[in-house]
């Protein structure tokens, strides 16, 4: 089952977060820019940031706004920022999978959003994972923050492990009607470090209990 090819959901940021991230490691990108944001991106369905069509928002704010609140509109902001659009930076981030070695994999937008050609499988993710944890261990921080207040907004992190686990520090939740309830989980004692790939589950609770198991 780890090669399946499956739907990935908003798992698919993990990657969108990991190329801001590299980007900020290599200097072309700050956590100070400014970032416009469009009507595409404010337009978008689904879970938000809630940023204004038009307004400017920090690098800094879209990057949690894409960890912890799952923000499909921060997700095509940082997107359109990086590449110029949100389907030249597709390339990108499938130019990186293959670099990653991530084999069963191909994406076809910055969100998730249910596209035919758009998959990952469980062994990919744990590759994306283990390049999230190590390459950008500042940033991959976020991943372990509980909420993140934008806009007066407060949104809890969707990785319900975070409160009942203390060895758990992220990563990523996503679910679509097609891709079921999907969580990449990582977890660190002493030093053992974890990671868990979920996918295509029932429900919020069984992603969970199937992750800490």
């Amino acid at each position: 089952y780890a090669d399946e090819r499956l739907p990935p959901a908003s798992l698919t940021k993990m990657m969108t977060a990991y190329i801001a991230s590299e980007r900020i490691l290599t200097g072309n990108l700050k956590m100070t820019d400014m970032v416009p944001i469009s009507e595409k991106a404010w337009r978008k369905g689904g879970s938000k940031m809630y940023v204004r069509v038009g307004t400017q928002v920090k690098m800094e704010d879209l990057l949690r706004g894409i960890i912890i609140q799952s923000g499909n509109d921060a997700s095509i902001a940082v997107a359109e920022y990086i590449a110029g659009s949100e389907e030249a930076f597709a390339d990108l981030m499938n130019k990186t999978a293959r670099q990653m070695g991530m084999n069963g994999t191909h994406f076809q937008n910055a969100t998730g959003w249910p596209a035919e050609q758009h998959y990952t499988t469980a062994r990919d993710l744990a590759i994306l994972a283990r390049h999230i944890i190590y390459d950008h261990p500042e940033d991959y921080a976020m991943y372990a923050e509980k909420e993140f207040t934008y806009n007066d907004i407060r949104q809890p992190n969707r990785n319900t492990l975070l409160w009942r686990d203390s060895t758990v520090d992220g990563i990523k939740t996503g679910h679509t009607e097609e891709a079921g309830y999907c969580l990449v989980t990582s977890a660190k004692t002493d030093d053992i470090r974890l990671v868990a790939v979920v996918m295509g589950t029932n429900s919020e609770k069984e992603r969970a209990a199937e992750s800490q198991k």
